[in-house]
């Protein structure tokens, strides 16, 4: 019970901690003294519906549009936003949510229980798409007590639960702009938060405004312009010539000499983000783990990270980042051994005649198609054929969530960030049955019933040495099971212009300007 008080504890802490901060000051105590904030991002948003998210950009979108029912700060600490604070029962079954009074959409719609109701009621609806489902499926219904009271019933305790409520996937959407727009709501977004959409250009650029509405401290922005622009080297152009103020994700290539810039700020925290290729377990030449573990010898990572990453990620040495709880160092390591590869391949009888569909995403992770690259003159230099084709984002994702019948996934890079400081979000929501496409995103499709026996037990688990044994068990069975090519945690690269002062960059890959000064 020791974790699930602790979390909770973070809950209530985070009422003390709002004064300090001033998250909640009246608007008239705040002045926004910068017009626009030009921000630019490698790929364009698939939806801005807070419930079909899969990428962690475009949840940081959603949490300025959205807001949430609490923030989690850089160290993991909760703090209350659209709920005051959450009462558990003793048996940990009935979480009472405490709603924020006198709150707005930016649409005008009354902010209560019968909106958080009606997102809740959606998430939880199985014809809804929702693809991290998985992370609030403890959750049996929600209940309205009063107008700005609801109980959520769960099927059984769940130690991170409060944390949990600090994800995108909750934020609640303004009941009228669902009325109004049903399914296009993705592209028609209204929340309370602290910021409202003004105009999306395909492909071009995403413009959010204050709300001049919200109940917190008004943003001291204006305008923020998310201007995409893949290639990494004309962001970087951009950033020193001042056409943007924020570089998200510059190439590794370049760091080095942006942190000797006077003018820029970087900054590169440990990332929860683990960067991998998927090797689907069900269909294809990686159904035999000997292929799928011959794939891991065959890859030089700690090279990939020194001469392609420049020391911006770290190896994988377990299933999920070291920042996470629950994350463990596996004693076996595949470390890079092409003669023990080309000998597993032999005892699989692999078909060399056969070539691999690999498929890598472009300015979506750090050097995402230099790390493919990469990966695919490895396998070829242990004799298997590999054709490497490269896709934008949105095309990327709708093939991942292609069920196993349909899809044409073989090989694949792919990133997974959990946005709670908790191995299960990783664990969890990438190896366990229920996240397999279309119902979640576990692209790889592996489904092990003894593995899935161990994640629920974990998360039925309250005492936490006995959790961590389960999750340890857990990691090792899928880390041996090889469902994914280990490659890397990144570390969360960000640069922007020395003149900003107090952004907020957080290690689960997302990043704060709404309070921030510029000289």
């Amino acid at each position: 019970m020791r974790e699930f008080r602790r979390f909770f504890r973070m809950a209530v802490l985070g009422t003390a901690l709002v004064a300090c901060l001033g998250l909640w000051l009246t608007p008239s105590q705040a002045v926004a003294d910068i017009p626009e904030l030009i921000i630019g991002i490698g790929v364009d948003a698939d939806t801005l519906n807070p419930q079909e998210q899969t990428t962690t950009l475009f949840q940081n979108m959603c949490d300025l549009i959205y807001d949430s029912f609490f923030y989690q700060d850089p160290e993991g600490k909760l703090h209350p936003r659209l709920a005051e604070k959450v009462d558990v029962s003793k048996d940990g079954l009935t979480y009472t949510v405490h709603l924020r009074k006198g709150v707005k959409f930016s649409d005008g719609t009354s902010f209560d229980a019968d909106a958080v109701k009606l997102t809740w009621d959606r998430i939880l609806d199985p014809k809804m798409r929702v693809p991290l489902r998985f992370s609030v499926s403890m959750v049996n219904e929600v209940v309205k007590v009063d107008d700005y009271t609801v109980q959520l019933k769960l099927k059984y305790a769940f130690a991170p639960l409060t944390p949990t409520l600090s994800l995108s996937i909750v934020s609640p959407i303004s009941p009228a702009a669902l009325q109004k727009f049903g399914d296009d709501v993705r592209q028609n977004p209204v929340g309370a938060g602290p910021y409202l959409l003004k105009e999306w250009v395909k492909g071009d650029r995403i413009v959010m405004v204050r709300n001049e509405n919200y109940y917190g401290k008004k943003p001291t922005v204006a305008k923020i312009t998310w201007k995409i622009v893949p290639e990494d080297a004309t962001r970087e152009a951009m950033l020193r010539a001042g056409q943007i103020h924020v570089c998200y994700k510059p190439s590794p290539a370049n760091v080095a000499a942006l942190k000797a810039d006077k003018t820029i700020t970087v900054e590169m925290p440990l990332d929860t983000r683990t960067i991998f290729m998927g090797l689907n377990y069900q269909k294809g030449v990686t159904t035999d783990k000997k292929v799928r573990q011959a794939i891991n010898y065959a890859v030089d990572k700690k090279a990939i990270v020194k001469k392609i990453l420049f020391d911006t990620a770290e190896p994988m040495d377990g299933p999920v980042s070291p920042v996470l709880f629950g994350h463990f160092k596996m004693g076996k390591q595949f470390e890079y051994n092409p003669e023990k590869a080309k000998a597993l391949l032999k005892e699989a009888n692999f078909d060399f005649s056969k070539t691999i569909s690999m498929r890598t995403p472009q300015g979506r992770y750090l050097f995402d198609k230099q790390v493919s690259e990469a990966v695919q003159a490895y396998l070829q230099a242990i004799g298997m054929k590999v054709e490497l084709r490269t896709y934008d984002w949105p095309t990327y994702v709708a093939g991942l969530l292609k069920p196993l019948d349909q899809t044409e996934l073989e090989v694949f890079l792919l990133g997974w960030g959990p946005l709670i400081l908790d191995a299960d979000m990783g664990l969890y929501g990438q190896f366990t049955c229920e996240v397999n496409p279309p119902k979640g995103l576990g692209s790889a499709f592996y489904c092990n019933p003894e593995y899935d026996k161990l994640m629920k037990a974990s998360r039925e688990e309250q005492n936490p040495e006995k959790r961590l044994a389960l999750l340890k068990q857990a990691s090792d069975m899928v880390w041996d099971d090889c469902p994914w090519l280990w490659l890397h945690v990144e570390k969360f690269v960000i640069a922007y212009s020395s003149k900003i002062k107090g952004m907020v960059v957080t290690p689960t890959e997302k990043f704060y300007p709404t309070y921030i000064t510029m000289k």
